[in-house]
């Protein structure tokens, strides 16, 4: 269960990427001449074909879908997607309520703060049941003005449950209070899980405890992929100074290619891009499953979950690249097979829409026939290193 709330936590990578101006980098593009055989993305229906793509997640069948959608769409979409957001209050998963009443906090959507005065009488007949999601409630109500009910954070973060505990440190830590600094340190103090101390830690660094963003860093060099992931994305969130060093570094040396992938959309987001990190991220997006049984033990294959969740990473990354391909690429997946791979291509189409205007994208016309990733030589620029390593 506590996957769905990393997925809120590493949301950054489907669905928020941080924006930062570091000068003095030149894009590999002005002198590096790199085909991919993927056919040109059609900008004027991009955007349209990527708001089809949200709105059919948000209805599909499989509440872990479903989840993907509501979570990636305020970021996505913007006040457009409040309405979806309000509609996924009422859905029967408890995950899907959460992702939809955080989006709604952080879009301040105060159509649906009827529905969530409601939601919030706990326990009564007609309101939230689930205490996860009277969480996300409370985030809610107190983004919209609404105090009544934050101060009960307090007591939910010290719950019995795990998952509960999880979500109040989330929340929490969204709100950005100073005034939640000392319980979530006394949270932190006597716990002892591995999972909801880093929860907490993020948490204390996202209300400006700046120890924390120090014991953030080392979470990137943590032991689990899911853990390094949430690090990297709070580090970029947070604009800690040492992002780019440690992205870099995890990049070169992390064995998990769902590591080096967020890493390196990390860097290029940040403006420091080479032909070596877009390259891997457009490998990791197209042949996933190549790159999962280069890292992993000789005779070891990836599962379905770990390729997917692979690719919508790469997805995500390859969308942040400047390379006049990369839209292309992202294009392509809004077709994947796998819905969370076809959410992460139409966030990423329609954050990078916008970028375009006064600066449109050059189509390289020359696709060199071949195999799908085909760049010109690059001298004096180090190898992939994928092969032979574990994820």
């Amino acid at each position: 269960m506590l996957l769905y709330f990393r997925n809120i936590s590493v949301c950054s990578l489907l669905t928020a990427t941080v924006l930062l101006a570091v000068g003095g980098c030149t894009l590999p593009w002005e002198s590096d001449d790199i085909f991919l055989d993927v056919p040109p993305v059609n900008l004027a229906r991009a955007r349209q074909d990527a708001v089809v793509v949200l709105h059919q997640a948000a209805e599909d069948d499989l509440a872990s879908n479903r989840f993907v959608a509501i979570e990636a769409i305020p970021a996505a979409l913007g006040k457009k997607g409040s309405p979806i957001c309000k509609q996924a209050l009422g859905d029967p998963s408890p995950e899907v309520r959460i992702a939809a009443a955080l989006g709604i906090g952080d879009l301040r959507y105060a159509g649906a703060k009827e529905k969530l005065l409601a939601m919030a009488k706990y326990k009564t007949a007609g309101a939230e049941r689930d205490a996860r999601a009277y969480c996300a409630v409370i985030y809610a109500l107190h983004q919209l003005g609404d105090e009544s009910y934050t101060t009960e954070l307090g007591s939910l973060l010290f719950d019995r449950e795990k998952e509960v505990k999880a979500t109040a440190a989330i929340v929490m830590g969204k709100m950005k209070l100073k005034a939640a600094i000392l319980p979530l340190k006394s949270a932190l103090a006597d716990e002892r899980d591995h999972d909801l101390k880093l929860e907490l830690t993020r948490a204390l660094a996202r209300c400006g405890e700046k120890s924390s963003l120090r014991r953030l860093e080392a979470h990137t060099r943590d032991q689990f992929v899911d853990e390094q992931i949430i690090a990297v994305n709070t580090m970029l969130e947070l604009r800690s100074p040492m992002c780019r060093a440690i992205f870099s570094s995890l990049f070169a040396n992390d064995k998990s290619p769902r590591v080096k992938t967020v890493a390196a959309g990390g860097l290029a987001s940040l403006r420091h891009e080479t032909s070596e990190l877009f390259l891997y991220c457009v490998k990791a997006a197209l042949e996933p499953e190549t790159v999962m049984v280069e890292a992993l033990d000789a005779g070891a294959k990836p599962t379905e979950k770990q390729i997917t969740f692979l690719q919508s990473l790469a997805t995500t990354a390859v969308g942040n690249f400047k390379h006049p391909q990369a839209l292309d690429v992202v294009g392509k997946l809004l077709k994947s097979p796998r819905v969370a791979v076809r959410v992460a291509a139409a966030a990423a189409m329609i954050k990078a829409l916008p970028k375009l205007r006064g600066n449109p994208i050059i189509i390289n016309k020359k696709v060199q026939a071949g195999s799908k990733i085909q760049p010109k030589p690059v001298v004096n620029r180090p190898k992939l290193h994928t092969a032979c390593a574990k994820d």
